[in-house]
């Protein structure tokens, strides 16, 4: 800065995640910045590039609303869920009970990958702490929507035992929709 150098910290790059600042800007460069602080006790100036620029956040409230049905790549994974891209510097979390009605997910690296395009429903939109939360399964539709229609009462189906308990059987009717036989409906000819 003419004679002072000032520091560009690398949480202030840039609105999206910067892993290592050469991956933004290298020795030589000229760049605009804005100056954030300056200490006159320990000669340091911390300066600010993404500054320059609107946070991304602000337009996240007005862009994206809960119901909306959006696409996103998968940015991150973690053990908890997957974190899904939507705008620069705007990363939204799908949950692990948010990711399929079918199958129980222990980790979403058993649904999706890194790289993944996806099509996600908004749960929920929180700017102030820079949250969106997503669904995965929602944007498939509920498959308990047309469960009555399906599979009406008096109906007679053929399904998979999936599981068996003291009390009864579960079945697989497919599309994430597991039912259950009494005991007591297994069978008239004796007690079980």
């Amino acid at each position: 800065l003419g004679g002072v150098d000032g520091l560009l910290h690398v949480a202030d790059m840039s609105w999206t995640r910067v892993n290592k600042p050469a991956d933004v800007i290298k020795v030589g460069d000229q760049i605009e910045v804005k100056v954030l602080k300056v200490n006159a006790e320990t000669h340091k100036i911390s300066l600010g590039h993404k500054q320059l620029q609107p946070d991304p956040w602000t337009l996240a409230a007005e862009q994206f609303h809960v119901g909306d049905k959006v696409k996103g790549t998968v940015a991150r994974l973690a053990d908890f869920g997957a974190f899904v891209n939507l705008a620069p510097g705007v990363d939204g979390l799908v949950h692990v009970s948010e990711m399929s009605w079918a199958k129980k997910v222990r980790k979403p690296s058993d649904l999706v990958s890194v790289g993944d395009q996806v099509e996600v429903v908004i749960l929920g939109v929180n700017p102030a702490e820079k949250r969106i939360s997503l669904g995965l399964k929602q944007a498939l539709g509920d498959p308990w929507e047309d469960a009555q229609k399906k599979y009406p009462v008096g109906s007679i189906v053929e399904a998979s035992v999936t599981n068996m308990a003291n009390f009864g059987a579960f079945v697989d009717l497919g599309d994430g929709i597991e039912g259950m036989i009494h005991v007591g409906d297994i069978t008239r000819e004796k007690r079980i």
